[in-house]
């Protein structure tokens, strides 16, 4: 449904915020925790932090989100203490991060009907020109919706 950008090193763990719905923490393999906080901001990091030298292979957040504890390959465990930005929820944070992910999924169904459409129409001929010209028009919704957010 939705999806973060290219990263320059793998993932390897990842874990919601437990406190806020649009929220959740990325582990990297060069030793960085990023922070997703997508009530502010869908398509860029919120807050990337450099935690160790090793990359990272666990993190687990406290059920009253104030702590993380995020383990390295080298065995060692950090614990930090988030910000309240990170632990509070805005007002109706909650309903509006749950309207987004609709939106996403119904923008998702959109697509999908779309490509059969274009599946169907190339049967009948002219397939290479109605993919391509879909694939046009996909990238213009997705940027209209974008800006709309």
């Amino acid at each position: 449904m939705l999806q973060t950008p290219y990263y320059p090193s793998f993932l390897t763990a990842a874990a919601w915020s437990p406190t806020r719905a649009g929220v959740f923490y990325l582990c990297r393999q060069d030793g960085r925790l990023d922070c997703w906080d997508y009530f502010y901001r869908m398509n860029e990091v919120s807050l990337s932090q450099r935690i160790s030298d090793h990359n990272l292979t666990t993190i687990n957040v406290q059920s009253q989100g104030c702590l993380a504890a995020v383990g390295d390959a080298d065995g060692v465990i950090t614990l930090l203490q988030l910000c309240d930005g990170l632990v509070q929820p805005g007002p109706n944070e909650k309903m509006n991060v749950g309207q987004i992910f609709e939106r996403e999924a119904k923008r998702e169904k959109n697509l999908e009907n779309i490509k059969k459409q274009a599946g169907s129409k190339g049967k009948e001929g002219g397939e290479r020109q109605a993919i391509a010209h879909n694939e046009h028009e996909d990238i213009l919704r997705e940027k209209a919706f974008l800006a709309e957010v």
